[in-house]
């Protein structure tokens, strides 16, 4: 058995240096960010070439072609910073705490729909 692994061990290690090698050559890292032309939505320009698209904008990888991100539907709402990311989108904002709440914190109650207060 170790007759085997050992030339297999060692033509995969052989045959993984060129690869090692490629993959280290082509890894160019760029530091220049992204600017696209606004004049021209489908091309965005940094290198003559190499197009590159803003990095808030949508690639078709296929085409080359840049477009900015769609706009938020008219049913989406934004949820409020103080809902938890599982509490309804209309929850209310937690009420003061009540005289015997004054050092426990508000969480909203996925059952009873309403806030409660908590020791943390």
């Amino acid at each position: 058995m170790t007759g085997f692994l050992r030339p297999l061990a060692t033509a995969v290690a052989v045959a993984s240096i060129p690869m090692a090698a490629a993959a280290i050559a082509t890894s160019a890292v760029s530091s220049a960010t992204p600017t696209c032309d606004q004049s021209d939505y489908r091309q965005c320009v940094t290198s003559p070439g190499k197009p590159k698209c803003d990095l808030n904008w949508a690639r078709n990888v296929w085409t080359g072609e840049c477009h900015p991100q769609p706009a938020v539907p008219d049913w989406y709402v934004v949820r409020p910073a103080y809902a938890p990311p599982y509490a309804p989108v209309d929850v209310p904002p937690p009420p003061p705490p009540p005289p015997w709440a004054q050092q426990l914190q508000p969480r909203w109650d996925e059952g009873s729909q309403q806030w409660v207060w908590v020791r943390m």
